[in-house]
């Protein structure tokens, strides 16, 4: 890889060619922060506060706030949350490429039915707060995901070109899920837990990426 450096001596930061970064996007209010792989660097100018400004492979343009994974700058609980949309968003996308009607035909009936039902249920619900129709698929749990992602053909048709080893998914991921109610609980989350969930939060999102990135 090229490596580029900022002309600022005293905000100095080896950005990279590949590297995975997080921006702030161009002409976005929100401020929301973007996962991408760095393409071009466009500017040297070295705006300490504002970050370098580069070009991403999937061609957004923005300042780079962190470098590396969302382990940065999240918390523990953060990133499970964050885990758990990038995973439901992946089944969504990989089920439904040869299936419209995937929810259907793929999804375990329990867990289809589970979701169903919570739907539903809080429907009502949030149309008094005022919060958004969610999709079916986000109405699972964090251990329903696990349970589509490993279930025998989805496997084999859809995940295992991105994941690869079956057993190291599953270990992670149930792992993962007990973590995901600990602060509901009253329980703490100790320094190791923390490491934990840092280090398989970059292994599956880094996987996530591999693949797409080789392949659209």
């Amino acid at each position: 890889m090229n490596s580029q450096r900022s002309l600022d001596g005293r905000y100095r930061i080896n950005i990279e060619l590949g590297l995975r970064v997080m921006i702030e996007e161009q002409n976005n209010s929100k401020g929301d922060l973007v996962p991408c792989y760095v393409k071009e660097i466009i500017t040297r100018d070295a705006k300490h506060e504002s970050g370098i400004l580069v070009r991403c492979e999937n061609g957004k343009v923005g300042r780079v706030k962190y470098i590396g994974t969302e382990t940065s700058f999240l918390n523990s609980m953060e990133l499970i949350t964050n885990l758990e949309k990038k995973l439901r968003q992946l089944i969504a996308k990989e089920l439904s490429s040869d299936d419209p009607n995937w929810w259907i035909n793929k999804i375990n009936p329990t867990i289809r039915e589970n979701a169903e039902s919570k739907h539903s249920t809080n429907i009502t619900k949030k149309k008094i707060l005022q919060i958004p129709n969610y999709e079916l698929i986000e109405e699972t749990e964090f251990t329903d995901l696990l349970v589509i992602l490993t279930s025998k053909k989805n496997w084999k048709n859809h995940f295992e070109k991105i994941f690869h080893d079956e057993k190291a998914l599953y270990v992670k991921l149930d792992e993962l899920a007990p973590y995901r109610n600990l602060p509901a609980h009253s329980k703490d989350v100790t320094p190791h837990i923390e490491r934990k969930i840092k280090v398989y939060y970059d292994d599956i999102i880094h996987l996530i990426e591999d693949y797409q990135r080789n392949n659209f």
